[in-house]
């Protein structure tokens, strides 16, 4: 792709896009916390169980990862993803309406798929299929980006509170995914190289070569379950996430 007369490798507005997606999805759900003494103080709630449908949200969310990995890999990972954006930011807009803890629960299970959707392994998938080398650098840069969102959205939330109310505050997230993420989700991300007739970025070199002859021999390619559970490579980054 060329911009301003020089070529750059779309790979990295892939990873623009995903960077997008993740800080606004977990810049979301990590904002949470805000919420909880404006909604206690107007429901009359109490700070526990309101705490239960934030840790429903996570629970939820990391129940459903297995099933995220399945879309990805039976159907397009792309869709899979925005399609989580676009279900975080409605539920987003709908949760000012509540008006009993039950609504808040429901609405919390469902924007928990939302979630699952925007983050973890399906943008590992597609950041994975678009580089072979550069892959710590740009999984890296996926990762950090959800991080970076908390710490902007997270005041960004607190501010809406303190200068107008906490149903703006959910309105300016819920708008955030849905008119800025979402958007450029859909314009800068692809499956994979091959739907552009590219190579992965670092296909063919000597690194990308070493980098398989040294046991990581599914790098490139898509594994089944069963291969999965015959390369070290597996339980390192299975270890990696429990520890």
């Amino acid at each position: 792709m060329r911009l301003f007369g020089r070529k750059y490798f779309y790979g990295w507005f892939v990873v623009a896009g995903c960077v997008l997606v993740s800080f606004g999805v977990a810049g979301g759900q990590f904002s949470f916390g805000v919420f909880l003494k404006p909604m206690t103080e107007e429901f009359g709630w109490s700070r526990g169980s309101l705490s239960l449908a934030f840790a429903l949200t996570f629970m939820i969310s990391g129940l459903l990862r297995p099933l995220a990995g399945y879309l990805a890999d039976r159907y397009s990972a792309k869709t899979a993803m925005l399609s989580g954006v676009a279900v975080m930011g409605t539920i987003l807009l709908f949760i000012p309406f509540i008006e009993s803890l039950g609504q808040l629960y429901a609405l919390f299970a469902i924007m928990s798929i939302g979630i699952t959707l925007g983050t973890g392994p399906i943008l590992t998938k597609v950041v994975g299929s678009w580089f072979h080398t550069r892959r710590g650098l740009t999984m890296g840069l996926v990762s950090g980006a959800g991080s970076f969102g908390a710490m902007i959205l997270v005041p960004a939330a607190s501010l809406f509170l303190v200068l107008f109310d906490w149903k703006d505050a959910y309105w300016f997230l819920g708008l955030l995914l849905l008119v800025l993420v979402l958007p450029a989700g859909l314009l800068l991300i692809r499956n994979k190289p091959q739907d552009m007739g590219l190579e992965p970025f670092g296909a063919g070199t000597t690194a990308g070569h070493q980098a398989r002859s040294d046991g990581e021999k599914l790098l490139g390619r898509d594994a089944t379950v069963r291969e999965a559970f015959h390369t070290p490579l597996f339980y390192r980054l299975t270890l990696g996430y429990f520890v």
